[in-house]
């Protein structure tokens, strides 16, 4: 049977994530469903129970989805001067260019060219001057 209280959510990650008790036995303790935990780990990129090694296909998808995330709040940050959101910008561009760099080391996949990078880097410009401006 489920509590009505609100789990601790960094005890449910530490468990997970240390491999104390299996995922059903955690749901049990903290009186949540596994369809929560799994939507907790995919959004907030907790490691696997897997034993295995991650593919590198898989690693980079999570941090294209973590930039991803990193983006959307820099954009919702309102109390935020444009230059301070301007050098994060430029460290998650830069993190974007690694990141693309891994996936292009992946076979039959081009490299990304310098083109490519620019309209990105403006894509993210006009994103964030179009929030500045709401």
């Amino acid at each position: 049977m489920f509590r009505n209280a609100t789990p601790n959510w960094d005890i449910v990650r530490a468990e997970y994530e240390s491999h104390s008790f299996s995922p059903r036995v955690i749901c049990q303790r903290h009186g949540i469903s596994l369809k929560q935990v799994r939507y907790k780990r995919e959004n907030q990129l907790w490691t696997t129970s897997r034993k295995d090694t991650p593919t590198a296909a898989l690693l980079i998808a999570r941090i294209m989805r973590l930039l991803g995330n990193q983006i959307s709040a820099l954009e919702k940050a309102t109390d935020m001067p444009i230059d301070q959101k301007s050098k994060l910008l430029a460290a998650e561009v830069k993190t974007l260019d690694a990141v693309l760099k891994m996936g292009a080391s992946e076979r039959n996949v081009e490299p990304p060219s310098r083109r490519d990078m620019a309209d990105i880097r403006n894509k993210l410009i006009k994103r964030l001057d179009q929030s500045e401006r709401k």
